[in-house]
């Protein structure tokens, strides 16, 4: 009787626990979009889903005519409010700092100002209006150009004028390379005084807007927006951005001496850079939390002694479900080694009843880390099984599938049934023994990332914390009744802190995302064993069952993904292919940055990955390819404008231009034949940084004018004959010969390329 009375009663903590996670999760979902009735002085969605739709009609990369309409629109929009607007054109360069070929571009920033009352700087609103080709953009970033101008409607709506000068910035070039952010601080950031930047971006359509970076110091940033309704931040996620492929203008920002915050939604990954980035698949319910995060925060910012803010400290935060909570980034490892310090406490209570032993708790640490591990494992396991069964699902450029869901409950259930098979050692090593294991196992993690990643291990220290003084206080108390409460109580910090981030952390994807999922869901299922204890079967035998169950609902629910993601059921599956021609030797190819996912695509690329230097100079990976029929199609152009020596160097003028009019246009030396000292490209001082393959240097201009763009190198040694690759890109795929993919399959990112050799 008793046994069963502990059971129910373990049973109904569990599910309280279930409940409060959800609820966790359900507090930082977006809330519902508001319409264009709401009041004029207030952020709405539904406005601002109107200028979405706007700017993303068409794909709008730089030098293209939607690119332009976008950007006049932009003007107008801005100019009917009020504020005073131009166009920032120059030319910019981003120096990555290693070999490779440089990026530059012509770009046009919109700028819009309203001058402040009494000033202590600039409150800098930014987003970036381009797009990658074939993109519509509505997310990325037509959520960032939406949210700002719908905020500098709101802000000028208010009628009073602000104590800091505001200023709207729409970059150009940052699918290129962050090129129109470079060129704003490179020529104004040092004239507008101490700035906050409040940058906008999209790596999917939904989700819940995150605050993912900021410049330190950052205490008083975040207590602004803190205060902003739906605002969400998480110090750890700045190490998990870091390990991505992806970049944003914040970057320069920040290095540039701003101060700001780096927002974006990355949930349904697999519209991103695709045509289906359109109105549809964006999310009005994150537009409108952007926006009212944003709008509040820009407020605030508009009022407040932005001096302060270099004497400002330096902060950790987490997101629970009423808001922001931060302490100072000094006293996380202080509390990480606390919190250790309790679970060893743990022990040595567990040790003292005599219901552990020192070798079985530092055999069940063991344990506790071999499962976190065998967890993460397992949930990977069960998409990478899906995608080598169907490669063809996952979206071209993240890798994601359009209806995830299925596969995220097969990760967790796979994760949940290896915890559920480590806890049956409990049994030799005693249930005690494992927990306060599992509580030393977390705890010394937690310190791990403490000291490698500082800021990534409060959401991991709250929660062992609590759960470790909830074990002390459970075995200090008399009566199993009131241990278990008190255990129970001391979980609900892991379900609230670690709930939401089981379930919202997919948004960063099935593979880096959905294995760090897997991973908190076992921590906390380490940290509630003592809860599963009880309110499991009481054989050996039973919870074997059990566990095995789970991981066949694992196995039955990825089936259950295969089924409803299969080509014809979903949007369009995506390829990713682009053309390129010789035009000395006439030899072109069908080129995929990607492995061919279908038949059709296998039959236009059917050669294993190899080096392309002459094809696409500018790669920096092998790539799969296919012979492809060639095509009349004009070459660029270079002309020799200046060829002198200069104490043994050869300074050589050119200018480079697409004879056909495409918009961007690059030039690399043969490493063989000459080594650039130094470059200048449209102006720009241009570094090469060494060789890279066979190029001892390369460039590729974006948006480069109709006249060419004209380039100064210094070469040594003085040669008779330098040999360089010169090549235009188009960013459709309207030159090549028809590759009309099969119906219910749409082109990611498509190309013409079109290069030369010249000797000179």
């Amino acid at each position: 009787m008793q046994r069963s009375h502990g059971r129910w009663a373990g049973v109904v903590g569990l599910v309280a626990l279930v409940l409060t996670a959800v609820a966790s999760i359900v507090g930082q979902l977006p809330p519902p979009a508001r319409g264009g009735d709401a009041s004029a002085a207030d952020f709405s969605a539904g406005r601002a889903m109107a200028h979405v739709q706007a700017v993303a009609a068409a794909p709008r990369p730089p030098g293209s005519a939607a690119h332009a309409q976008a950007r006049e629109y932009l003007l107008a929009q801005l100019r009917a409010w009020g504020w005073r607007v131009e166009v920032q054109q120059a030319v910019g360069a981003t120096d990555t700092g290693v070999p490779g070929t440089q990026p530059l571009a012509a770009v046009a920033n919109v700028v819009a100002t309203v001058p402040g009352t009494a000033p202590t700087g600039t409150v800098l609103l930014a987003a970036h209006y381009d797009t990658v080709a074939g993109a519509p953009g509505a997310a990325d970033d037509g959520i960032g150009v939406g949210t700002l101008l719908e905020t500098a409607r709101a802000l000028r709506a208010a009628g009073v004028p602000p104590r800091n000068d505001l200023m709207i910035l729409l970059t150009d070039g940052e699918e290129n390379g962050l090129l129109g952010a470079e060129a704003f601080v490179r020529e104004r950031a040092a004239g507008l005084g101490t700035t906050v930047v409040l940058n906008h971006e999209a790596r999917g359509t939904t989700g819940t807007p995150s605050t993912f970076r900021t410049t330190s110091p950052n205490s008083t940033l975040l207590a602004v927006l803190s205060r902003a309704p739906g605002a969400s931040a998480d110090s750890g996620s700045e190490a998990v951005f870091e390990t991505l492929s992806n970049d944003s203008d914040f970057t320069v920002f920040s290095s540039g001496g701003l101060y700001g915050y780096d927002t974006a939604i990355v949930g349904h990954g697999a519209y991103y850079h695709s045509p289906l980035d359109d109105p549809v698949h964006l999310s009005v319910g994150s537009l409108q939390q952007m926006g009212e995060t944003s709008l509040a925060a820009a407020r605030e910012l508009a009022g407040l002694d932005l001096a302060t803010l270099r004497n400002s400290g330096s902060d950790v935060v987490i997101t629970l479900p009423w808001g922001l909570v931060r302490h100072p980034a000094a006293i996380e490892l202080p509390l990480a080694l606390g919190t250790l310090v309790l679970a060893g406490v743990v022990v040595a209570l567990e040790r003292r009843r005599r219901t552990a032993t020192l070798p079985r708790a530092a055999l069940s640490v063991v344990l506790a880390l071999g499962v976190l591990v065998a967890a993460g494992l397992a949930g990977s396991i069960a998409w990478q099984v899906a995608l080598l069964l169907d490669p063809g699902q996952a979206s071209a450029v993240v890798g994601e599938p359009y209806r995830p869901v299925p596969y995220q409950v097969a990760m967790l259930l796979a994760g949940l049934g290896v915890v559920l098979v480590g806890a049956l050692l409990r049994r030799p090593l005693g249930t005690a023994a494992l927990a306060a294991g599992a509580l030393v196992a977390l705890a010394s993690l937690g310190v791990l990332l403490a000291l490698a990643l500082p800021g990534t291990a409060v959401a991991l220290v709250w929660p062992t914390f609590f759960a470790a003084l909830g074990s002390i206080v459970a075995a200090l108390l008399p009566g199993r009744t009131v241990r278990g409460v008190a255990v129970a109580a001391s979980l609900v910090p892991a379900a609230v802190v670690l709930g939401p981030t089981v379930w919202i952390g997919f948004e960063v994807g099935l593979g880096l995302g959905g294995a760090a999922c897997v991973v908190v869901l076992a921590a906390l299922l380490l940290l509630a064993l003592p809860m599963i204890e009880s309110a499991g079967p009481a054989s050996t035998r039973a919870q074997g069952v059990v566990a095995v169950g789970v991981l066949l609902l694992a196995v039955a629910s990825t089936a259950v993904g295969l089924q409803v993601n299969r080509e014809g059921t979903t949007d369009p599956r995506q390829e990713s292919v682009l053309y390129s021609l010789d035009t000395d030797t006439g030899v072109a190819y069908w080129i995929s940055p990607v492995p061919p996912r279908s038949e059709w695509s296998r039959r236009l690329v059917d050669r294993p990955p190899t080096a392309l230097d002459d094809a696409v100079p500018w790669a920096d990976r092998p790539l799969a390819h296919g012979a492809a029929p060639a095509v009349s199609l004009a070459a660029p152009q270079v002309v020799v404008l200046d060829d002198v020596d200069r104490d043994g160097v050869r300074v050589l003028r050119l200018r480079v231009s697409s004879s056909r009019g495409a918009p961007s246009v690059g030039l690399w030396v043969d490493a063989a034949s000459a080594t650039v000292r130094r470059a200048t490209v449209a102006g720009r001082d241009v570094l090469g940084h060494g060789t890279n393959g066979r190029w001892d240097f390369g460039f590729l201009f974006h948006a480069a004018p109709a006249a060419g763009v004209d380039v100064t190198l210094e070469l040594e040694p003085r040669a008779a004959a330098v040999g360089l690759r010169v090549a235009d890109r188009s960013d459709d795929l309207s030159a090549a010969p028809d590759p009309a993919p099969p119906d219910r399959r749409v082109l990611v990112n498509p190309q013409v390329v079109v290069t030369r050799r010249v000797e000179v």
